[in-house]
């Protein structure tokens, strides 16, 4: 979207990659839910640009509220603690991805994290690399989570998990349809808090009306401020000259249309050669802006709708 994005000049300081920008908005209060960090594991062909005390410092520098921290092959709580000892003055939180390397579906890994020392475990994730729609039929490392248009007995007790503990709920890389029964099985089981992960990005596509869905039930849209842009749902190719990348023109009109009170505005950064995660809300909440975005709107998508959905005052 040229002429839509503000250009910045970053001075990349070794390790953090801390930037200095004149008129940068500010970033107090702003949670980013959705952070990436080291140590990765070579399970995955992903690398990490940062660690967990790296992402933190760096959001202490900006003067960001928090992060959640998010790794694919297991729970991030443990880090989120030894983090938040280590780096004083941000709030760093957790979660479990219920991929195959945790047990999958497993409800006993979603009670430990929920009891991990210093209760910064907030966020249970479906399946992501190794959700069934993700893989090829047969795959040994996928995960299911419904079968024949029902959800497993073993998710309804993982709902249950994140009832009790009164934890968040990520939809994570499942089918829509699949990600819409979860999340009215987590209403009916008395979930509070929940989010339908990236649902205009990174392969996972939901219609404008299973969107509305997902809101109408209690959830959450997660936007993100990487990755591959849209123009009338059609994925492009990712824009390297633009070190956000495309921040398309369909992403803004679903903020539009589904209104920002069901919206939560995330990086899903942490990548090599890509901003930081607070560079990237810098960008991006130049960019609402510049969309006619007000600032009380850019707040609560930013701030507000972060913090509630994490149980924060």
């Amino acid at each position: 979207m040229p002429g839509m994005f503000v250009l910045i000049a970053l001075l990349v300081a070794p390790g953090i990659g801390i930037a200095q920008v004149d008129d940068a908005p500010s970033l107090a209060g702003v949670i980013d839910i959705h952070a990436h960090v080291a140590p990765e594991t070579a399970m995955l062909n992903f690398k990490r640009a940062y660690d967990a005390i790296e992402a933190a410092q760096i959001a202490r520098i900006y003067g960001m509220r928090g992060l959640v921290l998010k790794e694919h092959n297991t729970e991030t709580a443990s880090w989120a603690y030894l983090t938040s000892q280590v780096v004083p003055g941000v709030e760093v939180f957790g979660g479990i991805v219920l991929n195959k390397a945790v047990g999958g579906i497993n409800p006993v890994a979603v009670e430990s994290m929920a009891l991990t020392r210093g209760r910064l475990g907030r966020v249970v994730y479906m399946p992501t690399m190794d959700a069934e729609v993700r893989l090829p039929r047969g795959s040994p490392r996928a995960v299911a989570v419904s079968r024949n248009g029902q959800l497993l007995p073993e998710v309804l007790e993982v709902l249950k998990v994140i009832a009790k503990y009164d934890l968040a709920l990520s939809t994570g890389h499942v089918s829509a349809e699949e990600a819409l029964m979860v999340v009215r099985a987590a209403k009916d089981a008395g979930v509070k808090k929940m989010y339908v992960q990236h649902p205009n990005h990174g392969g996972i596509v939901m219609s404008m009306a299973q969107m509305k869905q997902a809101v109408g039930l209690g959830a959450f849209i997660e936007i993100v401020l990487s990755g591959e842009g849209f123009t009338g749902g059609t994925p492009r190719a990712i824009n390297h000259d633009n070190p956000v990348m495309d921040y398309g023109p369909q992403k803004l009109a679903d903020m539009r249309e589904l209104g920002p009170a069901n919206i939560i505005i995330s990086t899903d950064l942490g990548q090599p050669g890509r901003v930081n995660y607070a560079q990237a809300f810098q960008m991006g909440m130049a960019v609402l802006a510049k969309s006619g975005f007000s600032q009380a709107e850019i707040d609560m998508m930013t701030k507000q709708n972060p913090a509630r959905l994490l149980g924060l005052k």
